[in-house]
C-alpha cells in the first residue's frame, strides 16, 4: 500500500465527469519506409507484450475505514484495455485526427483500473502513425510524464528505450530514498526555523496585499481573485476541443536576445495576443488585462539548486487588450520579472506556500460552485515544458511532431501548455467545446502575433540603428 501525497490527493479528490484531472501527450511517429504499412498494427501487439507492468502504473485507487484513496498493487494489468488501437476513416486528415483525441482526452480514466491509457492511431493520409497518452496528474505532472515518453524513445533509429509503465529499478530505490530523507528531515532542527520563517514571510506578504487592495502600499505582486470575467472562466462541459500549432523555437530566441527579455515573455506575449484576437473576433472587449497562472522560476540569477521550493505557481497579468506588441512584451516582461523579485525579496518558501494557499483555494471555488460569485483568481493556465534538443526515435519510428495535452481547471475553460522539441516549440491548446467556439482558428492567430511581434521588434530595431549612425 502506498499513500498519495497531498498534491497527488488533491488531483484525486478534485476531479468531476466535467473537469477530468489526468494529462495526455499527442505524438506524431514517421515509420520506416519499409515497415510503412502494418507500422501501427504492429506496434500495438509490440506494447501488448511489452512487460512486466511496474509501479506505479501497475496501481489502483483503494478507498479505506478514512475514506481517504491510496495506491494499492494489483495481481495483472489487462495490457488489452490499456493499449487501444484506432484507424481513422478516409481521407485520415489532421481535423480527423483532432476530433478523435478531442473525444480520448474529454472522458476520465476508469477508477477501477492503473489510471493511465495508450492509444495507437493509423490510417493517416501522410503515412504517419499517431499514438496518444494519457496519465493522471496523481501519476505524473506535465515534466514527469515528458521524462517518462523521453525515457521510452531512443536517441538511435534501431534502439529502444524503457517503456514507462515498465518502470526502472532506480525509480523505487530514489522513492524510498526519498521517503527515508523525508522521515528524518521532520527531526531537523533547520526544517522548523526555515517554517517559521516561511511562515512570517508569508504573514508579510498577505500584509502588503492587503495594503495594495487599499492603494496604501503597491506591490508589483498580483492581487488574488481579481483577474476579469472571461469566456474563460465558465464551467467546462465534458467535451473538449484540442488545438495545435508549432513555430521554430530560434524566432522565440531570437526575439528574447532583441528586446532584452526571456523566450518565456515572447511565448507569453504571442500567448496573449493570440487569445485577445480571438476574444475580439466574438465579440468579447475587457478592460482588464487577462491574468495566467503559470510556474515562476524564483531562482536568483547563476543560482543552482534543486530545491523543489524554488519554482512556483504564480499569477501572471498579461498586456492591455489594446496595447502594441512590444508594449505587451515589456508589460509582461516586467510583471514576470517584479514576481520573482518581490518573492526572492520576501521569502522563496513564503511565496510557494501562498501560491498553495490560492491555487487550493480557486480549486475549492471552483469544485463547489463558488466561481459563478467569486472573481476569477486567473483565466487560464500557461506553463512551459523544456523538451528534447534532438530527435528521438520510438520503436524504431522518428518523433516527428509531439503536443502536449493538459487539463481543465474547476471553473477555467482554456489550458495552454507548450512543449519544447528539436528546434521547435509545439502548443497544446485544450478548450472546453461548447463554450469557446471555433477555437481552432488558435493556431492561425499564434501565428500572425509571432510576425507582428517580429515586424514591429526589427522596425524598432532599425530606427534605433538609424538614430545611432545619424
Amino acid at each position: 500500500m502506498a499513500k498519495l501525497s497531498l498534491l497527488d490527493l488533491g488531483f484525486v479528490l478534485f476531479e468531476s465527469d466535467t473537469t477530468p484531472l489526468h494529462i495526455s501527450g499527442l505524438v506524431l511517429l514517421e515509420p520506416p519506409q519499409q515497415a510503412r504499412e502494418e507500422f501501427g498494427s504492429h506496434l500495438v501487439a509490440k506494447l501488448k507484450a511489452s512487460g512486466p507492468v511496474q509501479a506505479p502504473f501497475n496501481r489502483v485507487l483503494q478507498w479505506g475505514l478514512t475514506r481517504l484513496p491510496h495506491w494499492q498493487p494489483t495481481d495483472s494489468v489487462e495490457m488489452d484495455y490499456h493499449i487501444r488501437h484506432s484507424h481513422l476513416p478516409e481521407p485520415g486528415d489532421r481535423h480527423q485526427l483532432l476530433e478523435l483525441a478531442g473525444r480520448i482526452h474529454s472522458y476520465r480514466l476508469d477508477r477501477s483500473r492503473p489510471l493511465w491509457e495508450l492509444w495507437v492511431i493509423d490510417g493517416l493520409q501522410n503515412g504517419q502513425v499517431a499514438i496518444l497518452f494519457k496519465l493522471h496528474h496523481a501519476l505524473a505532472d506535465g515534466v514527469r510524464a515528458n521524462e517518462l515518453f523521453a525515457r521510452s524513445c531512443s536517441p538511435d533509429p534501431q534502439g529502444e528505450g524503457v517503456l514507462f509503465w515498465q518502470g526502472d529499478a532506480q525509480d523505487d530505490a530514489t522513492a524510498r530514498q526519498a521517503r527515508d530523507s523525508l522521515l528524518s528531515s521532520l527531526l531537523d532542527p533547520k526544517l522548523w526555523r526555515r517554517q517559521f520563517h516561511a511562515s512570517v514571510g508569508l504573514a508579510k506578504l498577505a500584509g502588503k496585499l492587503a495594503l495594495n487592495v487599499a492603494d496604501l502600499a503597491p506591490t508589483r505582486l498580483k492581487v488574488p481573485f481579481t483577474a476579469p470575467r472571461t469566456p474563460f472562466n465558465v464551467s467546462p462541459d465534458k467535451a473538449r476541443t484540442v488545438a495545435l500549432c508549432r513555430l521554430p523555437l530560434r524566432r522565440f530566441s531570437r526575439l528574447a536576445k532583441l528586446t532584452g527579455s526571456t523566450t518565456n515573455d515572447v511565448m507569453l506575449t504571442v500567448c496573449d495576443m493570440a487569445l485577445q484576437r480571438y476574444l475580439q473576433l466574438h465579440n468579447w472587449q475587457g478592460e482588464k488585462p487577462l491574468v495566467a497562472l503559470m510556474p515562476i522560476n524564483l531562482r536568483q540569477d547563476g543560482e543552482i539548486s534543486h530545491s523543489c521550493n524554488k519554482i512556483s505557481l504564480g499569477l501572471v497579468e498579461l498586456g492591455q487588450s489594446d496595447a502594441l506588441p512590444l508594449e505587451r512584451l515589456h508589460a509582461i516582461r516586467d510583471g514576470t520579472l517584479g514576481i520573482k523579485q518581490e518573492a526572492l525579496d520576501l521569502s522563496p518558501d513564503a511565496y510557494f506556500q501562498y501560491s498553495i494557499v490560492v491555487n487550493g483555494l480557486s480549486l475549492a471555488a471552483g469544485r463547489l460552485g463558488l466561481h459563478h460569485y467569486l472573481p476569477p483568481a486567473t483565466n487560464m493556465l500557461i506553463s512551459n515544458v523544456h523538451g528534447s534538443k534532438q530527435k528521438l526515435y520510438f520503436m524504431g519510428a522518428e518523433v516527428e511532431q509531439i503536443f502536449p495535452l493538459s487539463l481543465l481547471l474547476p471553473g477555467q475553460t482554456l489550458n495552454v501548455t507548450l512543449l519544447s522539441y528539436a528546434g521547435e516549440m509545439h502548443f497544446g491548446l485544450i478548450c472546453c467545446r461548447r463554450s469557446l467556439p471555433g477555437f481552432e482558428a488558435i493556431a492561425e492567430h499564434l501565428k500572425e502575433a509571432l510576425t507582428e511581434l517580429e515586424m514591429e521588434t526589427l522596425q524598432t530595431v532599425a530606427q534605433v540603428i538609424q538614430a545611432r549612425s545619424a
